[in-house]
């Protein structure tokens, strides 16, 4: 361990000892280690101070001991609905890049759109929405796309180097925000934000989603296109259709057959994800038939298994038990009361504005999407429920904010993908997030809030 994250740990425990003695909310002195731990794990995902999986382990260790939650109850959420959903996509996914289909036809696509900027930032945004029907993991959608559009393009200098990072950084903006549209537009955090509380995820089905959020989404799209186009016209201003790469010899193309079927069985399990109230099969059963044809096909192999990342899978069932945790110790509670004294009492607009603050604070502080919404989800769903507002509403504005607001990397981990791999500098994202800051709060009240207003679910 590195000396600066060891400092960090100990200045985290000493936060964490600070709010255990200060007791702010007058918790008992089993909530108060539950909420100090809980302190203490959140600032290490933030800064990455403490191995992940190592701070999860701690965090359901304090649940089980400190709290009510039973071992029993944090280990099943492994074959959950959405669990497996991940576990499944990801593997549906790997398929897909396997096949090639995707690479193949892009860049024909690319080389014709290379004439201008503005196809190009546009096709970023169409081929996000398009892919979402082939590969449902954004993660594996936006690789794919960095990938092909980085060996597109070649700057032949700082200034074209300049130009080729905006247009792959767009890929990467594309495919967040398009992946609002769909309930499956993003497996891990679209499924997650409505398996935070009970209920929602019945009101939130494929086609409720996409009557609330595909119109939004649209509007969404057209702004943050602008937001790169303008915000980031001097560096576009070095592209020249020269950068793009001449093809010498095509890729090698697979069995027809095969990608006939595989095309055919993607649409089949787009249409069954779609039409799920109608049929009753879940989502991750679907998928787990089209594997199934993946690895009878030979397009997947059992080394492929290890595409499933186990850390990951034991970082999501710790965000899901937070809130299960948080409440079954008392400590949702206490913080409701708080709560209650502290917000108005009132069931404006201005009142969600207000708690859209308070998400996109959170969300700075905490860094991940996934760890703030599960934090925050089950301490104001029942305060506001209790005011009129349905809990979809609550749990759309959440998720809206800390998919389309980030300053720094560690605050959207597609978008981090991106600087990981050296395709874009980070100072691009910050750029981008100081933009969208006010932006956001536009987007929110203007859009998303008065669309929902007149489908009369505000």
């Amino acid at each position: 361990m590195k000396k600066r994250d060891i400092y960090l740990n100990l200045a985290f425990i000493l936060l964490g000892i600070v709010l255990y003695l200060v007791n702010p909310l007058g918790m008992e002195n089993h909530q108060r280690i539950v909420l100090s731990i809980l302190v203490f794990v959140t600032c290490t995902w933030a800064t990455s101070s403490l191995d992940k999986s190592v701070a999860c382990i701690i965090l359901l260790l304090a649940f089980v001991i400190f709290g009510n939650t039973k071992p029993l109850t944090i280990i099943s959420q492994v074959w959950g609905d959405t669990i497996l959903l991940i576990m499944t996509t990801t593997l549906l996914s790997t398929g897909m890049m396997k096949t090639g289909l995707v690479e193949r036809y892009l860049h024909k696509l690319l080389s014709k759109a290379g004439d201008s900027t503005l196809k190009l930032l546009i096709i970023s945004y169409l081929l996000g929405i398009a892919l979402i029907f082939l590969v449902p993991q954004a993660f594996a959608r936006v690789i794919i796309l960095g990938t092909i559009f980085n060996s597109i393009f070649v700057a032949g200098n700082e200034y074209e180097k300049r130009a080729k990072e905006v247009l792959i950084f767009n890929v990467f903006i594309a495919v967040t925000i398009t992946s609002m549209a769909f309930s499956n537009g993003d497996i891990v955090l679209n499924q997650a934000a409505i398996g935070f509380q009970e209920g929602v995820a019945n009101n939130l089905n494929p086609v409720h989603w996409f009557q609330m959020m595909s119109v939004p989404t649209l509007i969404t799209a057209v702004v943050t296109l602008f937001v790169i186009k303008i915000g980031f016209k001097n560096e576009l201003s070095y592209f020249s259709p020269d950068m793009i790469k001449t093809r010498e010899t095509e890729a090698e193309k697979g069995n027809p057959r095969t990608e006939k079927i595989i095309v055919l069985m993607m649409l089949i399990i787009v249409v069954l994800w779609m039409t799920e109230p109608l049929h009753g099969l879940k989502a991750w059963l679907v998928t787990l038939a089209g594997i199934g044809i993946m690895f009878f096909l030979k397009v997947l192999e059992l080394k492929d298994l290890k595409s499933i990342n186990l850390h990951f899978i034991l970082f999501m069932v710790t965000v899901f038990t937070i809130g299960r945790g948080l409440g079954e110790a008392g400590v949702t509670a206490s913080i409701f009361n708080s709560l209650q004294k502290v917000l108005p009492d009132t069931g404006s607009l201005g009142y969600l504005m207000i708690l859209s603050i308070v998400v996109m604070v959170l969300h700075i502080f905490i860094g991940s999407s996934l760890a703030t919404l599960s934090v925050i989800l089950p301490v104001i769903l029942p305060l506001v429920v209790d005011l009129g507002y349905r809990p979809e509403i609550i749990t759309l504005m959440a998720y809206i904010i800390v998919n389309i607001h980030f300053l720094l990397p560690y605050h959207h981990a597609s978008v981090m993908i991106g600087t990981g791999k050296g395709f874009y500098s980070e100072k691009y994202m910050l750029r981008f997030g100081l933009i969208m800051t006010p932006i956001t709060f536009a987007l929110l009240y203007f859009v998303f809030f008065k669309y929902w207003q007149l489908l009369g679910l505000l």
